[in-house]
């Protein structure tokens, strides 16, 4: 990612705190592995992996109560799990637009 695209996504990152934005940045626009960074702050690699996570879903428009799930499905599955997907997706912002909380 580049210092201009990480610096695009500020305004999406106002709830994480500024040490999870600047570690994250450290492994995304520096390139720094997210080991060297964990030693370098005295923190663990798994920590590090959660910052850059928070990153990576705020830039997406994550909601922060929505869960990440990697599951491996048989290749006639994989379009009923991305609608799945987009519709939580529109449901979602009809309910931003009327005012509702997620």
């Amino acid at each position: 990612m580049t210092p201009e695209e990480f610096d695009s996504l500020r305004p999406r990152l106002g709830r994480l705190s500024l040490d999870t934005v600047e570690l994250a940045r450290e492994v995304l626009v520096d390139g720094r592995s997210q080991v060297e960074v964990a030693k370098g702050h005295g923190i663990t690699k798994q920590r590090v992996s959660g910052m850059v996570a928070r990153v990576l879903a705020a830039a997406q428009d994550v909601p922060a109560t929505w869960q990440r799930v990697e599951v491996w499905v048989p290749p006639e599955l994989v379009d009923q799990v991305r609608q799945l997907e987009s519709k939580a997706r529109a449901a979602l912002q009809e309910r931003n637009a009327s005012g509702k909380d997620e």
